[in-house]
């Protein structure tokens, strides 16, 4: 069958900055369906022009969407268009796994896929074959007699017997790290620890799903051989097996695989291990990303964070040691915070010593235990601007002018700081803070961070 995936353009963080990455999600599913002989076309509208509105997708047989929560306005759009054209609509990623009955009762798409979407992607694709309109395939879910049927969600025990993903597209991305060309990885899936705001653990599970230390190195290989040298490891937490994460650092020396990379750790999983950072900085690790949120513990508690503030410097002081720049990630807004306990999280922000600090306002997101409890004080309807910047619920402190303003200060705060005014300084804060239009290029440079 003819396929085509779309992945909707991104306005958030990362994409204001131009730190653009291809669509794992979306390319493990292109892989899949091109073995089992499809014919797939993956579009994501972040590095190229795709006219939505006038394009014909009658030419193909299924359209599949994916989004999150922000772009889910823009793929909804684009769902509606290619199902006037007669074409059969699937959506999927987080936002639909988690909202899929009202996006099936609104008819904006037949079918929504629930969660990892490759393999029940491919039997989909195989009963439409058959003329099945209603098969009962796990992580499916589709109106049938104005009813919505839902299959159990489909988690993919043995990520090894997964292709890897399709970088047919590679040429198109631009995103440097430490002045290399970067391009995204993922080594596992899960993440055990269920934070109030995350939907991690709901959409990939609780328990931790692991690639084998041999199976990523020879993705690494084939990473290489398409000219990146630098690398993002996009698990939810990358250094939850301390063994593992060893292991894979000594064979990439070994396979003299000469990577910069970054990925995403927790301060808690550091401290004490410098055997693990001293394997990690050798490796060519030159950043970790850690979410310490607060400088408060009961909002860490209020987060169901599991963390102490107390041991970020320490975290911090471990990195810098190692020679491992720190991307430190707050988060303002909780229900209990008031403008102290934010000043005082902006104050440790400030010392902390990161060379990249980012702040985000507190929001909802279908499918955590935060939308949950506050679903009934959402008070922004427009989903495009549940992007981290905006309040987008009834506070019980801050009103969204307040709150916006301690957000703009908090960047203000930390940019304007001696250590980073001359290494990323006004010119970064105004892009992050304004712009909604793809910058050419982000180059994160440790060595000049």
């Amino acid at each position: 069958m003819k396929i085509l995936l779309i992945n909707p353009m991104n306005s958030g963080y990362y994409y204001r900055l131009g730190a653009v990455y291809p669509p794992l999600g979306l390319s493990y599913i292109s892989s899949v369906l091109k073995n089992a002989g499809n014919l797939v076309r993956l579009i994501d509208m972040n590095v190229e022009r795709f006219d939505w509105k006038n394009f014909n997708y009658s030419d193909f047989d299924i359209v599949g969407i994916s989004a999150d929560t922000v772009r889910y306005p823009l793929a909804k759009q684009i769902s509606l268009t290619a199902k006037m054209q007669g074409v059969v609509t699937v959506l999927g990623g987080p936002h639909a796994t988690a909202e899929y009955g009202e996006i099936l009762k609104e008819r904006i798409c037949d079918y929504v896929i629930l969660g990892e979407g490759e393999y029940t992607f491919l039997k989909l694709v195989e009963a439409l074959q058959r003329n099945e309109k209603y098969p009962l395939l796990s992580g499916l879910s589709y109106l049938k007699d104005n009813m919505v049927v839902i299959n159990p969600l489909r988690l993919i025990e043995n990520l090894d017997q997964l292709p890897f993903p399709d970088r047919e597209n590679a040429r198109l991305y631009k995103t440097k790290f430490d002045g290399k060309l970067a391009t995204s990885l993922i080594t596992s899936r899960g993440c055990p620890f269920d934070c109030e705001f995350c939907s991690a653990s709901q959409f990939m599970g609780r328990k931790i799903r692991k690639r084998s230390v041999e199976n990523v190195i020879e993705e690494l290989k084939q990473v290489e051989r398409l000219g990146y040298n630098s690398v993002i490891f996009f698990d939810d937490n990358f250094t939850i097996d301390k063994t593992r994460t060893i292991e894979l650092c000594e064979q990439m020396m070994r396979k003299n695989l000469s990577f910069s990379w970054w990925a995403f750790s927790r301060a808690d999983e550091l401290l004490g291990k410098e055997d693990l950072l001293e394997a990690m900085s050798k490796s060519g690790c030159k950043m970790l990303f850690i979410g310490f949120e607060s400088a408060e513990d009961d909002i860490l508690k209020e987060y169901n964070k599991k963390l102490s503030s107390s041991i970020a410097f320490e975290v911090a002081k471990l990195l810098k040691k190692y020679k491992i720049d720190l991307f430190a990630s707050f988060i303002m807004g909780a229900l209990n915070d008031t403008k102290e306990s934010i000043m005082k999280t902006i104050k440790m922000a400030r010392k902390l010593g990161a060379q990249i600090v980012q702040f985000s306002i507190l929001t909802p997101y279908p499918g955590t235990r935060l939308y949950e409890k506050l679903r009934a004080k959402i008070n922004l309807k427009d989903l495009s601007l549940f992007d981290g910047t905006n309040l987008v619920f009834e506070h019980p402190e801050f009103s969204k002018k307040e709150l916006k303003k301690l957000f703009v200060r908090a960047y203000y705060s930390v940019y304007t700081t001696p250590k980073l005014i001359f290494t990323r300084g006004i010119p970064f804060l105004i892009k992050l803070l304004t712009t909604r239009e793809k910058p050419t290029e982000l180059q994160i440079d440790h060595q000049k961070a």
